[in-house]
């Protein structure tokens, strides 16, 4: 009987053991369809020969708030700008100081959007679209380097809170700045999947921001050139052990750990 139990344990073993690494979003091929949907795609605007962006300069946000707790709004944006600083790489910092800002994190309320797109962004006509049917907004520019210079983030607070959608819009919003601006359904689990239900940055979603800020990679480069470095990026990822254990090291530092869910 003894036998029996240990191999009828040792297989369930063997098989639990065998699920667990076979999970979808740590599959090779997986992560490069997915990072090329989002990083190398764009909402809302049609790009026939798209280009990898990301940030090549420290970042230094600049928060206004004229709705809602402000404290807390700068609290929870805090922790998920230094959650993206630890997995990136990237210098992310407050500054008091609009000159100094290459992005602008901006909550307000439904009523007055239109007035902080025109102040923050531009005239609200030519983001008609978005306004119609996202809850946020964010928006970049960029150089002809292909290097995000310049940001900016809507969140209004009554709408986003009526939609539960309040802590999407920040982790959402700014990480999508970094450089992954697209949405997709076929990506899971990830923030960029608009029918799933995560709020905080997921294991994939981490492993995307990796790849996005390897130094394998470049701005500029097209689907082509991104697809032929991509292996070297995926090879980084496994020497770190990053693809092994993204399930736990997402957690280190985020904003899900810090409020405790």
């Amino acid at each position: 009987m003894m036998i029996r139990f240990n191999s009828f344990w040792l297989l369930t073993f063997f098989i639990s053991s065998f699920t667990l690494s076979e999970e979808r979003w740590q599959n090779d091929t997986y992560i490069q369809d997915s990072f090329v949907k989002i990083a190398l795609e764009r909402e809302y605007k049609e790009t026939k020969h798209p280009k990898l962006i990301r940030w090549t300069k420290p970042i230094k946000l600049f928060f206004e708030s004229d709705s809602g707790d402000a404290n807390l709004q700068k609290e929870l944006l805090s922790v998920h700008a230094q959650h993206l600083a630890y997995i990136t790489g990237l210098s992310i910092d407050f500054t008091n100081d609009p000159k100094q800002a290459n992005i602008f994190v901006i909550f307000t309320t439904y009523d007055n959007i239109e007035n902080k797109v025109r102040q923050y962004i531009g005239d609200p006509e030519k983001i008609r679209t978005a306004l119609n049917e996202a809850i946020c907004l964010g928006n970049f520019s960029r150089n002809g380097k292909y290097e995000i210079t310049k940001g900016s983030i809507i969140i209004p607070v009554d709408y986003a809170r009526r939609k539960a959608r309040f802590l999407d819009c920040i982790v959402e919003e700014i990480t999508q700045l970094l450089g992954l601006p697209n949405d997709s359904n076929d990506v899971f689990p990830s923030v960029f999947n608009d029918v799933s239900v995560d709020t905080y940055l997921s294991p994939l979603d981490y492993l995307l921001l990796k790849a996005l800020y390897s130094s394998h990679l470049k701005p500029g480069m097209n689907v082509t050139q991104t697809k032929a470095a991509f292996p070297k990026v995926l090879a980084e990822l496994h020497t770190s052990k990053d693809i092994e254990n993204a399930a736990r090291r997402v957690q280190k530092y985020s904003l899900k750990t810090y409020l405790g869910d």
